[in-house]
């Protein structure tokens, strides 16, 4: 005799029966394995799968590189200590030769020469002297040049050896030029005392100079400053050497009109072209680089 076929329905995600008068529906259980698996694994392990986890690792920013200053520049470092060593082995009695050179400045009496009788020591420290200050003038000129120019600002240590280079080339141009000039409309002996003039002021500044150059590495904030306050100390140095050679060749009315075309050819014009041949030096260089 057949069997007659259980009555089910078909369930989805709950228990569902269909009432019918009298008979309850036969309960059907669900999910009886669990429920689906939400990891790619094939693990049954539920120690393994509790260690499959998704980690999104995130995305960095671009990195950014540590602006160049003096202060973290090792060329400068290395230009500033060499410079200062070889200042205090060749300082001794050197307070004796600056102060021969200050007063050389304001006496244009006949006299012998003031590097006449030097010493190897004295003529050693005068070279270093005026290394310090072609390097502290690069070293401005390059300051001065960023300012207008920021994007030569990450070549500092080139720039300032460029600089360097332009400040001794710009000094042996103008010891030539001045040399020519005193012989060209005065005598021997006063040419001789104005380009010792010349040699004596460049040596001088280089110790303020120097000073800032420090104060601007250690002391960054001052930077702006520094620039400005070197630039009064150049000035200040320039109106002294042109005093010395205006009481030096200054005879008569007519001296005065070429004492103005001196001062706008050799004084006032070269620095502009200076600058304008900083820029070159230093745009060449860092297209090379």
């Amino acid at each position: 005799m057949p069997k007659t076929a259980a009555h089910t329905t078909v369930v989805t995600d709950t228990v569902q029966t269909t009432p019918s008068a009298g008979t309850p529906e036969p309960f059907v259980p669900q999910y009886i394995h669990g429920f689906d698996r939400s990891t790619p694994l094939k693990e049954t392990d539920p120690l393994k799968d509790l260690q499959e986890t998704f980690i999104e690792i995130p995305k960095g920013f671009p990195a950014e590189k540590i602006p160049q200053t003096p202060a973290n520049n090792t060329t400068i470092t290395v230009i500033v200590l060499v410079i200062f060593l070889l200042f205090a082995f060749t300082f001794k009695k050197g307070i004796k030769t600056l102060g021969q050179m200050l007063r050389s400045l304001f006496n244009v009496k006949e006299r012998q020469s003031i590097f006449d009788d030097s010493t190897v020591r004295e003529t050693q420290l005068r070279a270093i002297l005026l290394c310090m200050t072609f390097i502290s003038e690069g070293f401005f000129l390059f300051r001065f040049v960023t300012l207008y120019t920021p994007a030569l600002s990450n070549f500092i240590g080139i720039g300032v050896c460029c600089g360097g280079v332009v400040a001794l080339i710009f000094y042996l141009l103008q010891k030539w030029i001045y040399t020519g000039v005193g012989l060209l409309f005065s005598d021997p002996s006063h040419t001789r005392k104005w380009i010792e003039s010349f040699i004596a002021i460049n040596t001088l500044i280089s110790i303020p100079f120097a000073l800032l150059v420090l104060t601007t590495i250690f002391m960054p904030p001052t930077g702006r400053a520094t620039i400005f306050v070197a630039g009064a100390i150049y000035l200040i140095s320039r109106i002294l050497f042109m005093y010395k050679g205006f009481k030096i060749f200054y005879r008569n009315i007519l001296d005065l009109f070429y004492f103005i075309v001196y001062l706008c050819a050799l004084e006032i014009t070269p620095l502009f072209w200076v600058y304008k041949l900083s820029v070159l030096i230093y745009n060449f260089v860092a297209l090379k680089i």
